[in-house]
């Protein structure tokens, strides 16, 4: 068997690296998209209306560097389901 040389200009290990990078995030959001658009045609149409009215809202948030919102938004909901305990049991005391 031959030995192969490969010729590998000064700077260009990042540049590779940057690419496969950038190819390995593009198949990760490919998967992602293949299988909402699946849900989405799996769905009840209210449930697909609402995961589509949340990822607009979710793209504007991001389109104003303003994710961070999202996150407090998750935490105040934690925060309210714990006040508010589970269902069972406001039934339960309510009777």
């Amino acid at each position: 068997m031959a030995d192969v040389l490969v010729h590998v200009e000064p700077g260009s290990v990042g540049r590779l690296e940057a690419t496969n990078q950038a190819r390995l995030e593009w198949d990760t959001m490919e998967a992602l998209l293949e299988g909402l658009y699946t849900r989405l045609h799996e769905w009840k149409p209210e449930t697909a209306a609402l995961v589509r009215q949340i990822l607009a809202e979710l793209i504007d948030l991001a389109d104003h560097d303003a994710l961070d919102i999202v996150r407090s938004r998750v935490i105040e909901q934690q925060v309210l389901d714990v006040i508010d305990g589970p269902a069972s049991v406001r039934t339960t005391n309510a009777d």
